[in-house]
């Protein structure tokens, strides 16, 4: 297991935070039938959701490289 940063760690726990709170703004907007808001605050959401899991996604990468390389 790598070794994280207190830096790394209070980033990943913020974007998953951001990520959270930019869902329900765009649950919010759904409700309000702002669709184009809402969609677009879902899509923020996911982006945010996959830079909190950034460490995993390369992680997963080099295990995938690491298969392909034998």
């Amino acid at each position: 297991m790598n070794k994280s940063s207190i830096g790394q760690i209070i980033s990943t726990v913020v974007f998953y935070g951001v990520a959270l709170l930019i869902f329900l703004k765009g649950m919010d907007f759904l409700s309000n039938d702002q669709l184009f808001h809402a969609y677009f605050s879902f899509f923020c959401a996911f982006l945010n959701l996959l830079a909190g899991m950034r460490f995993a996604i390369v992680r997963t990468i080099n295990q995938i490289k690491a298969i392909f390389k034998q």
